[in-house]
């Protein structure tokens, strides 16, 4: 997918969320895997694989949840700039200058039409403000709909998990029960 800039976007996670198979039948399961360390030793790469692909959904939504309060803000003064030059008005505004120390600014929207957009890595380009505000609701929509995207991703995944978990649960108990019959077994050959 092409991001507004033309970059690539990440693709959907969803798409590479590895499916956790609930273990109905465990007698069966274990005859196949062979032994209980082998069975727990692949569920616990699994569960590593998923636990490592959530940290990452969770540091990707955090930057989306920080970038998204900067795309909305920069788009309200947009908009707000963009009525004041309907009006044919300058627009008088505060403008923080350092931290806790505002500036009272006259912008002569009226009479420019271009604003500067803040692109990250040190690149700031020039766009007419009807352009840029089209861009930022781009962004925006993009920017909400990859965040929704990501909880839902966030709750599959969430689902796989605890699907292993249990699996996993289940393999142990069932190894329990195993050494338990076997040693019952023993006990009573002697």
């Amino acid at each position: 997918r092409k991001s507004s800039m033309g970059a690539e976007s990440e693709p959907r996670v969803a798409d590479s969320i590895p499916v956790a198979t609930f273990i109905d039948d465990i007698d069966t399961f274990m005859k196949k895997e062979g032994s209980a360390e082998a069975a727990l030793e692949k569920l616990q790469r699994f569960y590593s694989a998923c636990k490592s692909m959530e940290q990452r959904l969770v540091q990707r939504k955090a930057k989306l949840k920080v970038k998204l309060p900067e795309i909305e803000s920069t788009y309200n003064a947009l908009c707000q700039m963009q009525a004041q030059a309907e009006r044919g008005e300058a627009l008088v505004t505060h403008y923080e200058l350092a931290q806790s120390v505002f500036a009272k600014a006259r912008v002569p929207v009226h009479e420019e039409n271009k604003v500067g957009l803040w692109l990250g890595a040190n690149v700031m380009l020039e766009y007419p403000r009807e352009e840029a505000i089209e861009l930022l609701e781009k962004q925006l929509t993009q920017a909400r709909a990859a965040l929704k995207d990501l909880t839902e991703d966030q709750g599959m995944l969430r689902d796989q998990i605890t699907t292993t978990e249990v699996n996993m649960a289940r393999v142990f108990n069932w190894d329990v029960k195993d050494r338990r019959r076997k040693k019952a077994e023993t006990e009573a050959e002697s």
